[in-house]
């Protein structure tokens, strides 16, 4: 079901960029109430900065990046406006190793326990277990 959803919901824009609608879950149901949660991550985010003013670099110039590819945009906080929304709480994961990322927490459940993860189809595995690759 997941791989007809990417063969029949995937488009080109005129920039030659693909796009691919989320593929839902039929009967699933709706996603709850997120932003208070997203925002409390968020806030607990913002300490963590005060304390790593260069983590607060790295993760600024990730999300500016992030923004200007086209894969995020600013929202108007219209409190009348009737488009769903939903808010993925969001961290910084970086080491000594690896450069600063960002990683979305699509596990996070909303306020009817549902997280965005448990709405969406799973595609097949396409990579051998690690059991085999082991062997």
């Amino acid at each position: 079901m997941c791989e007809e959803h990417f063969k029949k919901h995937t488009a080109q824009d005129n920039t030659g960029r693909y796009s691919v609608r989320l593929p839902q879950r039929e009967g699933q149901g709706h996603l709850g109430e997120s932003y208070e949660q997203a925002k409390q991550r968020f806030h607990r985010l913002e300490r963590q900065f005060q304390e790593h003013p260069d983590l607060h670099q790295a993760y600024s110039e990730f999300m500016q990046e992030y923004e200007e590819l086209g894969h995020m945009n600013q929202i108007n906080e219209d409190t009348s406006s009737t488009e769903e929304r939903h808010y993925l709480p969001h961290h910084a994961s970086s080491s000594s190793t690896t450069h600063t990322r960002v990683v979305f927490d699509g596990s996070c459940c909303s306020s009817n326990g549902l997280s965005l993860n448990d709405t969406l189809l799973v595609g097949p595995t396409i990579q051998q277990d690690l059991y085999s690759i082991v062997l």
